[in-house]
């Protein structure tokens, strides 16, 4: 027994070096870096301008004058510039200092809410603390600056708790639509009107406070986001691949290859809702939110809650698959960087896009499965 404690102590010592050493990384990077940290165009509408309208009218053109930084294109919802607003008031040195430290802490926060809702033991929760924080994902979310780890704490609030605030708050998740749209999608399979109608409040809120900021008219504000999006994709294709951009080759009408994803993932999900287990409903929750939309590889920390899922079932062969499955993004895709000479930003794009699609749907696909065919297994229902 003691020497069990001897090898469970050496592990820990030296996973939470590791672990040390990526946070700071990170945290450097991000004091150099945050270009995705959306703090200009938060900055415009604080001012009182519509940044939205600003790109349109194509200013944002990298120039001397342009007064939004980086690609930070705004091709987000109102209500994340206006919750942004705050930073604006501290410059961008400090507003990057104090978004990197508050992503860190959601990088502690997110794995041990999980871990401690669903019952996982101390030094599990330690090693998906220590598997995700020293994970090249988690550096490269830090160190852009990103959203999605802010918007994943408000994705698995009614997951953790089903109360009304913990319902309305999820739907900030909304503010990133190609994540926000499977929870929306959830609520829609679940028939429930009042959690639509709550989780719309954010959204709502977001755009009324917006329209009053910059005097905006409510009613050509709705579609900016829209369009801005699309001027965007039509300008330069700045979308991730996924396995449905291979209809483009059969010439088919642009909004079929856009809808026929959501709807594919909207039957999944109807048959997700009727699992028991939440953790493993979460899991797959996220996973085919990955599957059916175009993401970069920040948003791979969606894989938290199948990383505490396999852990706590570790025992079952689809848990040992599911965690090569993701080492394979939080590690292997950077050693594979090294040795083609590729950048973090270059693997949703491309031959590699199409493979990191591919292997996502494969672990959704697998996990799906294992679901419908565990009878014996006492975690499952069939579906």
């Amino acid at each position: 027994m003691k020497l069990i404690y001897r090898y469970k102590l050496i592990i820990i010592i030296i996973l939470g070096l590791i672990s040390l050493i990526s946070i700071t990384k990170s945290f450097l990077d991000a004091q150099n870096l945050s270009f995705d940290f959306h703090f200009s165009p938060a900055k415009l509408v604080a001012e009182g301008i519509n940044h939205y309208q600003y790109i349109l009218d194509g200013k944002h053109d990298h120039s001397p004058d342009d007064k939004l930084m980086y690609d930070q294109n705004g091709n987000y919802a109102q209500g994340l510039f206006v919750a942004l607003i705050p930073f604006t008031w501290f410059g961008w040195e400090n507003a990057k200092f104090f978004w990197s430290i508050i992503n860190i802490a959601l990088g502690f926060i997110i794995p041990f809410a999980l871990c401690k809702k669903f019952k996982l033991d101390n030094f599990k929760t330690f090693l998906i603390l220590s598997i995700f924080l020293s994970s090249t994902i988690f550096r490269i979310h830090i160190g852009y600056g990103q959203h999605t780890l802010i918007l994943l704490i408000f994705l698995i609030l009614p997951f953790l708790k089903k109360n009304f605030s913990n319902i309305a708050l999820s739907g900030i998740v909304y503010f990133k639509y190609n994540i926000g749209y499977g929870l929306f999608l959830y609520f829609l399979s679940l028939k429930n009107l009042r959690y639509i109608l709550l989780s719309f409040l954010p959204l709502i809120f977001g755009w009324l406070s917006y329209c009053y900021i910059t005097n905006t008219n409510l009613i050509t504000n709705i579609l900016e986001p829209l369009r801005v999006i699309l001027y965007w994709n039509s300008e330069e294709n700045h979308f991730p691949v996924t396995l449905f951009n291979l209809l483009d080759y059969l010439k088919l009408n642009m909004f079929i290859t856009l809808v026929l994803p959501i709807l594919v993932n909207f039957y999944f999900i109807f048959k997700i809702k009727k699992i028991d287990d939440d953790l493993k409903k979460l899991s797959l929750l996220c996973l085919s939110i990955l599957c059916f939309t175009p993401h970069q590889l920040h948003d791979y920390v969606l894989l938290i809650p199948l990383l505490v899922y396999s852990l706590k079932n570790f025992q079952y062969l689809i848990s040992l698959i599911n965690l090569i499955l993701i080492f394979y993004f939080f590690y292997f895709l950077r050693f594979l960087s090294f040795i083609f000479n590729y950048q973090p930003w270059e693997f949703p794009y491309g031959s590699l896009g199409y493979m990191n699609n591919f292997i996502i749907i494969l672990i959704f696909v697998l996990n799906i499965v294992f679901v419908k065919n565990s009878k014996k297994i006492k975690y499952f229902k069939k579906i």
